[in-house]
């Protein structure tokens, strides 16, 4: 399993059904709860207390939890809504075993306070690894206080490398813009192909011109903050 200082561990088993019981879980979810998650186990606690790190003005505290899961696609959303609700930062491992063979993901879903009084949060974006081995999966712990380690977190699990918010938020704004922009793209450029008008198709092949030159900005500039890292 994944190496971490011994003071964080706390392998202490949570029942899920204090998720659904204190948490609100609508029915179809409690039944995913029931069918697809086998156990939950509060695994470790990365803190000031338990580590040789700062506190941090957004992180003050990241749950580590190790999920056993009965079927592999368990939906993203159980996840969600229990992280969307707990006031703390927080890292899932997830492990499915078949037949004897084990398999290791880490999910993190990368959030900022909505309402640090009321201990709320906004999703940003869901981050997760491949499926591995225990031998192959690790939890880096870099950085000088719980800020800068918990976007270490979210730079390793997400696969951007980064280490600071003002990249990881771009990173995603810059993916999804390329998503949005290659959707546009595909769309003028069948529209381009279906027009028998000259003067409409000369038009479109400008506007798409135009979505091609928009689509290399953005590319340009994700590939540079990547070349950052």
């Amino acid at each position: 399993m994944i190496h971490i200082p011994e003071h964080t561990r706390v392998g202490k088993t949570v029942p899920k059904e204090s998720f659904y019981r204190h948490l609100e879980v609508n029915t179809r979810l409690k039944e995913r709860f029931i069918q697809d998650v086998e156990r939950f186990v509060w695994y470790a606690k990365f803190a000031p207390s338990t580590l040789n790190v700062e506190d941090g003005k957004a992180v003050h505290e990241i749950a580590v939890f190790l999920v056993t899961l009965k079927a592999r696609d368990c939906p993203l959303d159980v996840f969600l809504t229990i992280d969307k609700q707990m006031p703390r930062h927080v890292v899932f491992i997830l492990q499915y075993k078949d037949d004897g063979q084990e398999e290791y993901q880490l999910l993190l879903n990368y959030k900022e306070w909505q309402d640090e009084a009321k201990g709320t949060f906004s999703i940003v974006k869901t981050f997760r690894t491949e499926w591995t081995s225990g031998d192959d999966i690790t939890l880096p712990l870099n950085g000088q206080n719980m800020d800068t380690l918990y976007e270490s977190l979210a730079g390793h699990i997400s696969g951007f490398g980064t280490s600071n918010a003002a990249d990881t938020r771009r990173i995603v704004e810059l993916r999804d813009s390329i998503a949005r922009v290659q959707r546009s793209l595909q769309a003028k450029q069948k529209a381009v192909r279906a027009e028998r008008q000259l003067n409409r198709k000369m038009a479109l092949r400008g506007e798409e011109r135009q979505l091609n030159r928009e689509l290399d900005a953005l590319q340009a500039e994700l590939q540079e903050i990547q070349n950052r890292q």
